[in-house]
């Protein structure tokens, strides 16, 4: 039995809370685990299945848990907040919230352009270009399929084969080093449910919700260098965006 003694007056929900609060941010209760039901919490700290409530929800609104109804209660997943009042790729972003991420390439191939994206490219149909596909991941969790194209005519160096020369995390970098480094860029989200496809891909259950991204990135002097579809865990991301008038 877990110890939560009252021996200074503080209330033994809270007693639980803290202690349940520093079983996940040690580790010992991990990332998407699911909590014993309340009736074991209850027996493991001797109290009532009101008291382990009540501990429980305060967690709750503090993010650190979530209930799925019929199910149980869950630690929570790690959460990618994006600002998009601001040009960051995923590590960038990733590093600014104290994030592990990290990314597995699935495939890197030389393709002809089809018509949208010759267009956002500023290319031929048919031109070719760099194709990067990857899975990324956030503290070991699957949260990204990224699907990327950049123009092989400005960037051939970038493989040898079908191996990147260098690290999928310094793409941007490298394109500065080439003389075209990122200024901004043009978006459209939208939300999808994942095909049987993707959701076995991102290990989630068909229909999931995911926040699907377009973007076009342009260098500098306005030269496009990437076009990204992106498909995001939509439990796991949120948008910032700072609008004025």
């Amino acid at each position: 039995m877990d110890d939560i003694t009252n021996t200074d007056g503080i209330p033994l929900y809270v007693r639980i809370r803290e202690s349940l609060r520093e079983k996940i941010t040690s580790g010992e209760l991990e990332r998407g685990q699911k909590l014993p039901s309340e009736d074991d919490l209850a027996a493991q700290y001797g109290v009532s299945r009101m008291t382990v409530r009540q501990g429980t929800s305060d967690l709750i609104d503090d993010g650190l848990l979530y209930r799925r109804h019929g199910v149980g209660t869950f630690v929570t997943l790690p959460h990618i907040e994006r600002d998009h009042s601001q040009l960051t790729d995923f590590f960038e972003n990733s590093t600014l919230h104290g994030i592990n991420a990290r990314a597995t390439i699935l495939e890197i191939k030389v393709l002809p352009a089809t018509p949208k994206i010759a267009q956002r490219l500023l290319l031929k149909t048919n031109d070719s270009l760099i194709n990067i596909k990857t899975l990324r991941q956030a503290d070991e969790i699957l949260v990204t399929l990224h699907d990327s194209y950049i123009p092989h005519k400005l960037f051939s160096e970038f493989i040898q084969g079908e191996i990147l020369t260098f690290e999928v995390q310094h793409l941007w970098s490298k394109f500065a080093e080439k003389g075209y480094p990122v200024k901004w860029a043009t978006q459209k989200l939208e939300a999808r449910l994942a095909d049987p496809n993707l959701a076995e891909l991102m290990q989630v259950n068909p229909g999931s919700p995911i926040l699907f991204k377009e973007r076009t990135v342009y260098a500098e002097d306005g030269t496009p260098v990437e076009f990204t579809y992106c498909y995001n865990r939509g439990d796991m991301y949120s948008l910032t965006v700072t609008l004025n008038r």
